[in-house]
């Protein structure tokens, strides 16, 4: 909804008071009109339209207490104040059908019959444009503004044009010398007040008892489109037309820090009030993912983990295997700059005690430890022209040309640093490109530059 909650009940309410006024008016003349000629269907007719204001008032109010903001009480908010609003005019109509059933019995047992003239039948049929644009309003209104109350109150006014036209035959009936029609006609528009009823009760009750609001398969597929996701399941929503709530559950992979976790079940969130029409809130619970998709996986996932348990982070993972199953673990662990050589030994003992505990198999443990900066690095000057030739020269002797995005070399003081983007063709397998990122490295590294850092990013052609 891409108006404010104030903005979108303050349009329901113009709506609300223009339609009440009009009901009103109808409902004057019918009530009128039928007292005066004792016709039974004009008066049922009547008070079918003296709900229909009623109905107005009905909503006018819940839409007052709808249209609060959230607080400790309700947090999540008053909306369903405009359901049980709604609610209310569904027993209004089964009051009204309840009136019209007993007038019934008592116009069949009196055996009077209506005293039918040419100004009864005229102004009964100028009632009918009226209900007519009130419908189509209310219509028109409650799907733009998805408001319960409106589309209640719509469905309710629609009746009056059917109604309506059956009291119109009843008039003929009785004009013609049947009386008995006009008792029929009545009986008739119970039926239509009792079936509107039943209807408007079914929607409200179904958002009373948390009836799901979206498909849930709608929910997985946005979710599944979201990168980082496994898994999807116990997929919820629940609310009203205007405000859905969802929540749901996302498998991760279990090596993610909480971090990057986060930034999962912030994205698929995201994505589900982007793509789904009405969505007050979107909640994500996040899980790791129980069944990695193969040993090396499930070795890389409880290396990270013992790693965030140790406040040490982890990259450049490489895992060996002979032909008896044993493991020789290669890696580089971040530490804080500010922490002793003697501490920093002491906490890759740690890692390495614990990863031998999860992993026997783990033969070898080689750890390359790595200080993490205690503050941001300040960007370097750009590099003499001659060492950014050389860096680009051996770029070349592994890619062509067009296949550098970017190129530069910096200095830090006493030492350089070289950094390159480089286009591969979309089709080539990861493990590939990686291989040529690695020989480049390994050659900038080796030459006579004395390079401090080298990154090198891969993208795809196009």
């Amino acid at each position: 909804m891409s108006e404010t909650p104030a903005a979108h009940y303050a349009g329901i309410r113009r709506v609300l008071w223009s339609v009440l006024a009009a009901n009103l008016a109808v409902t004057l003349l019918k009530i009128v009109l039928g007292v005066a000629s004792g016709a039974l269907a004009v008066v049922a007719d009547g008070f079918h339209s003296l709900v229909d204001s009623s109905s107005n008032l009905v909503g006018l109010a819940a839409i007052r207490l709808a249209g609060r903001p959230a607080d400790e009480r309700h947090p999540y908010g008053y909306r369903r104040y405009e359901t049980l609003g709604a609610l209310a005019i569904g027993f209004l109509l089964l009051v009204a059908a309840y009136e019209i059933g007993s007038a019934i019995v008592e116009r069949l047992l009196a055996g009077a019959a209506p005293s039918i003239t040419p100004l009864t039948v005229g102004l009964m049929l100028l009632t009918l444009p009226v209900n007519l644009l009130v419908v189509w309003l209310e219509t028109r209104a409650g799907r733009r503004l998805n408001s319960e109350i409106l589309l209640a109150d719509a469905r309710h006014t629609a009746t009056d044009l059917y109604v309506t036209g059956a009291v119109l035959l009843s008039l003929a009936g009785s004009w013609l010398g049947w009386p008995w029609l006009d008792a029929v006609v009545a009986g008739a528009v119970v039926v239509m007040i009792l079936r509107a009823a039943f209807q408007i009760l079914r929607d409200t009750s179904r958002t009373l008892t948390d009836r799901a609001t979206i498909d849930p398969e709608d929910i997985a597929a946005i979710a599944y489109g979201s990168p980082g996701v496994r898994y999807v399941h116990r997929i919820r929503s629940r609310g009203t037309p205007d405000a859905a709530f969802i929540d749901l559950h996302v498998k991760v992979d279990p090596a993610m820090s909480t971090e990057q976790a986060h930034a999962v079940a912030s994205e698929v969130e995201h994505r589900l009030r982007a793509q789904l029409e009405n969505v007050a809130e979107a909640l994500v619970h996040i899980e790791p993912a129980r069944q990695p998709l193969s040993e090396w996986e499930r070795m890389a996932a409880d290396l990270r983990q013992i790693a965030d348990g140790l406040g040490l982070g982890l990259h450049d993972l490489h895992i060996l295997t002979d032909l008896d199953g044993r493991y020789s673990i290669e890696l580089h662990l971040e530490i804080g700059g500010a922490v002793s050589l003697g501490e920093a030994h002491k906490l890759a003992d740690a890692f390495e005690e614990r990863v031998r505990q999860k992993w026997p198999e783990a033969e070898r443990i080689l750890t390359h430890l790595e200080p993490i900066p205690a503050q941001v690095l300040q960007t370097g000057e750009p590099a003499s022209t001659a060492a950014a030739a050389r860096v680009r020269a051996i770029l070349r002797q592994h890619v062509s040309e067009a296949q550098i995005a970017d190129c530069q070399t910096q200095s830090n003081g006493e030492h350089l640093v070289a950094t390159a983007t480089l286009r591969f063709p979309a089709a080539l397998p990861l493990a590939e490109a990686h291989s040529v990122l690695e020989k480049i490295e390994t050659d900038l590294l080796a030459s006579e530059l004395d390079l401090e850092r080298v990154t090198l990013h891969a993208e795809p052609e196009g």
